[in-house]
């Protein structure tokens, strides 16, 4: 038995939404707004088992949308039958080089 604190936000970095899902994308959406408003931006796409992608806001300066929904949709596309909805975590890391002249 594991038992954890419910902890916002409920989702990481981004939720992947089988076509499928027992929770169906709109119910989500709500569920999400109301826990945390303007804080997941809903991208619906066109695949057999992916649905939608709920992405973090924040994640959306860093990373252009459709680069972050591709990258998502080719790490998660082999691992979902469709049924179901995962979590994504993703790491952002910025690399920065400058040059002084001394």
């Amino acid at each position: 038995m594991e038992i954890r604190h419910f902890k916002l936000p409920p989702v990481e970095s981004a939720l992947v939404v089988g076509v499928r899902s027992p929770i169906g994308p709109n119910a989500m959406e709500k569920a999400l707004q109301e826990m945390m408003p303007h804080q997941y931006v809903r991208v619906d796409v066109d695949n057999e088992r992916i649905q939608t992608i709920f992405l973090q806001a924040t994640h959306l300066r860093r990373i252009p949308k459709q680069r972050l929904v591709q990258l998502i949709l080719t790490n998660c596309e082999e691992m979902i039958d469709g049924t179901e909805m995962l979590h994504v975590t993703l790491d952002v890391l910025v690399a920065a080089t400058e040059e002084v002249e001394l």
